[in-house]
């Protein structure tokens, strides 16, 4: 996944709009596309794809003939407890979650989940990639990686819930401390399509390390969130 810092310019520009249009009261006029062509010195279609992201994210209406206006998006923040299971977390807040497009296969470590879980690297490892979804839409694109020599093998039967839950509750194997890790990356072609947004958008990709005894690495779960939904993790 790209960093923020590697964002297209379309892209960079949205977030610096996206600030001034937080400033605005709802219902005020925007700068037209020519202003702000103008203002940034790029091509008007660099723009107009950086508007229509913001029209996306319920922050601006476009009216022909009219101009552009600042509004407000439809309240659909999602409040969850890093604490407890995902799953658990939906559940609290009324919605329904499901699971899609369930993997399970066995790959080779490479460096940065080796390292992470403490192993070599090229150790097989067992990788779980899943697609979260609220209400039949996509929310979240999943992947996990668990030791298999500390983990149990298992198959998609057993997949009810969460993976952490699948490992604590079914798989009987203890888990105690974790650690969880924010980061802002950039949609690559893959997120695009599974999360249904574009290219290069805004992901929040949340990590979480969950340790056993003796606080060894028995497994890493990656969540990708689209930034157009509002999210609120306590932790």
């Amino acid at each position: 996944m790209k960093a923020l810092s590697e964002l297209p310019l379309y892209l960079k520009i949205a977030d610096e709009l996206r600030a001034r249009l937080m400033e605005l009261p709802v219902g005020a006029p925007f700068q037209t596309e020519q202003e702000l062509t103008e203002e940034f010195g790029v091509a008007r279609g660099t723009i107009r794809q950086a508007l229509n992201i913001l029209v996306q994210e319920g922050l601006l209406s476009r009216m022909q003939g009219s101009g552009s206006f600042r509004t407000q998006p439809v309240d659909s923040s999602y409040r969850f407890t890093l604490t407890q299971e995902l799953t658990e977390s939906i559940r609290k807040i009324g919605m329904n979650s499901g699971v899609r497009n369930l993997s399970i296969t066995i790959v080779p470590a490479l460096s940065e989940i080796a390292e992470l879980l403490h192993i070599p690297r090229g150790t097989k490892v067992r990788k779980v990639t899943r697609v979260r979804a609220i209400d039949g839409k996509p929310f979240a694109y999943c992947e996990g990686y668990l030791r298999t020599d500390s983990i149990p093998p298992f198959y998609k039967r057993d997949y009810t819930g969460t993976l952490g839950g699948l490992v604590r509750n079914t798989l009987k194997v203890h888990i105690g401390n974790r650690r969880c890790e924010f980061r802002a990356v950039a949609a690559d072609e893959a997120l695009s399509d599974i999360l249904a947004i574009p290219l290069g958008s805004p992901v929040l990709r949340v990590s979480i390390l969950c340790f056993g005894y003796g606080d060894e690495p028995l497994l890493t779960d990656t969540f990708y969130f689209s930034a157009a939904q509002s999210l609120r993790f306590n932790v």
